[in-house]
């Protein structure tokens, strides 16, 4: 159980994450802004800046050193919305993120209260948002993002000068996160 908690932790890094507490429901709330560097400050974009909807059932494999977890999650990236749904062996939910351009409600016992679903967010919009919104947003607090076309995909990465920080490999049904920065990884599997 600690194991799983531990790596779920990173999963939502979809992120999960490691980077810090969630608004958790709390009507009016600020948003907290994402350290994606200790210095830059990244504010989540709003959900009409991804590249297409999203809306299906994705195998995440996430990892931080040596530690592994795999689950299924719901991912719902469409309308004014951008959910994410840990399923357990069973289907059954085991943690809800929800952010509607203006609010960020994430529940779950599995996660510390230290886990900022911000970051989960962030992680997510690096992923399946528009390349020129992103560009644009990162340019603006000091940081440099790259879209490369591959064989079938996109290579996306982050750079903090000349120190690549965030290195994302995008095709068809995969999608493989590593913030190099905070020392973890995930594999998402399914349609995008």
């Amino acid at each position: 159980m600690r194991r799983q908690t531990i790596v779920l932790l990173l999963v939502a890094v979809c992120g999960m994450l490691l980077s810090c507490g969630s608004t958790k429901g709390v009507a009016g709330a600020k948003l907290n802004s994402v350290f994606v560097t200790d210095k830059a400050t990244f504010q989540l974009l709003p959900t009409a800046m991804r590249e297409e909807d999203v809306d299906a059932v994705q195998h995440i494999t996430a990892k931080f050193g040596a530690r592994e977890f795999e689950s299924d999650c719901l991912l719902i990236a469409d309308g004014d919305v951008l959910s994410l749904t840990m399923l357990n062996e069973f289907g059954t939910t085991v943690g809800e993120l929800n952010y509607n351009n203006d609010l960020v409600v994430f529940n779950t016992a599995l996660f510390p209260s230290a886990v900022k679903a911000e970051y989960i967010v962030a992680d997510v919009q690096f992923c399946l948002y528009r390349a020129d919104a992103l560009c644009a947003a990162l340019e603006a607090i000091g940081l440099r993002f790259e879209v490369s076309a591959t064989d079938g995909g996109e290579t996306r990465v982050v750079f903090d000068g000349e120190r690549e920080i965030i290195h994302i490999e995008k095709s068809a049904d995969t999608i493989a996160y590593t913030n190099v920065l905070r020392g973890y990884s995930y594999l998402l599997q399914g349609a995008f």
